[in-house]
């Protein structure tokens, strides 16, 4: 942790709260360049309308594709979830149903570049589980036809120009003209990732997301330059990503570290080494994605049991995962998979238990009496027990 970073971050959040929207008119003048008044943060409905006209059409139906094919994925989660049950012990009811967030907030970074995927693969998991309020923020300079035609599609309309950890600290608390939201997802820099950290309790966040990586277990079949590309794309998201390749052929390895450019070599660590012990390595490290370029990947697929997001046979890169394969690509990293999944249908539902006692006779008032009576907690022995003497 960066103490640097947290005070900084902390001071934000505290200016958030005490001073809202003119704080974050403030912020933006001063991190984004760019000056905006609290009634122009939100992005007017006419402009989000108009992107599909200014975008090219060929990213337009990359866009379209994308989305038909992530809405497929999450909407076969959702179908897939058993939304309620009950089962009788007797006299006692007990039973359990998945209600949707109510509230939403999605971080689309800035950066470098401009994400209309992180739209896609954030807002619709939440719409098919059934959020009904959605808003998005970004920071001004990003906000791009592209990110507001892929907002367009999802059926976002709640969408503000405000970035970085002041815009996380104002879906957590409020403004005059953002209204707080039950939940914050996306991707951000050290910054956005701090806020959220910080602002977690007061609402839930789907993650702490750490520099990309990917493994890669590559047989003697594999194309070097398949996994020199697949390399590749993974060190371009930051000078912090990282790439693993696990591979049993002398050859492969000799190939791709002979075609490897030397300014990434710092990202790259390649193993030589049998496919059992491949496996080990990527349960241990349990990384973001995992590409299987091998011969028959269902096989070492049933023995990972620590991965974000599994890309299966030479002709499925992570990239396809990034974009348009269907599941979101909002996942664990820094080893986070060993006890974390990726953003999903399920991030948006929340569970409520229910139990019912239909008889007054049952011995559940007695054995609740005895544990409350061996706690010291004499109103709980009370309360139940009374119970069962009507």
């Amino acid at each position: 942790m960066n103490t640097k970073i947290t005070q900084a971050v902390s001071k934000i959040i505290q200016n958030v709260i005490k001073n809202g929207d003119k704080a974050l008119s403030d912020y933006t003048k001063k991190f984004d360049g760019v000056a905006l008044l609290p009634q122009n943060f939100k992005v007017p409905l006419k402009t989000i309308k108009e992107s599909a006209l200014k975008i090219d059409k060929s990213l337009k139906a990359s866009i379209d594709f994308a989305y038909k094919n992530v809405k497929k994925f999450h909407d076969n989660e959702y179908k897939n979830i058993k939304k309620s049950w009950n089962v009788e012990n007797g006299d006692i009811i007990t039973g359990q149903k998945y209600n949707a967030i109510e509230s939403i907030g999605i971080y689309v970074p800035g950066g470098r570049f401009s994400y209309p995927s992180s739209v896609i693969m954030s807002a619709v998991p939440a719409k098919c589980a059934g959020v009904k309020r959605i808003v998005m923020v970004t920071p001004p300079a990003k906000m791009t036809d592209a990110v507001l035609y892929a907002a367009k599609i999802c059926g976002i309309t709640e969408i503000y120009t405000v970035g970085g950890a002041q815009a996380i600290a104002a879906l957590a608390y409020g403004t005059k003209t953002i209204k707080g939201v039950n939940m914050i997802v996306g991707p951000g820099n050290a910054y956005v990732n701090e806020a959220k950290r910080l602002v977690f309790g007061k609402v839930g966040i789907d993650s702490l997301a750490g520099p990309s990586e990917v493994a890669i277990i590559a047989d003697s079949g594999a194309d070097a330059e398949f996994i020199v590309a697949d390399i590749l794309a993974q060190a371009e998201h930051d000078p912090m990503a990282l790439a693993y390749l696990f591979t049993d052929s002398k050859q492969k390895f000799d190939e791709v570290k002979k075609k490897l450019p030397k300014e990434i070599k710092s990202q790259v660590k390649i193993e030589y080494c049998s496919q059992n012990q491949a496996v080990e390595f990527v349960n241990d490290i349990a990384p973001e994605h995992l590409e299987l370029l091998v011969k028959n990947p269902s096989v070492l697929a049933a023995k990972i049991h620590n991965a974000g997001a599994v890309f299966m046979g030479y002709n499925t890169p992570t990239a396809l995962g990034d974009y348009t394969a269907g599941p979101s690509h909002v996942l664990p990293t820094e080893a986070n998979a060993k006890f974390s999944s990726g953003l999903s249908v399920m991030t948006f539902l929340k569970r409520i238990s229910y139990t019912q006692v239909k008889n007054s006779k049952n011995k559940i008032y007695a054995h609740t009496q005895t544990f409350a009576n061996a706690e010291g907690l004499e109103h709980h022995a009370r309360s139940a027990i009374i119970r069962g003497k009507k």
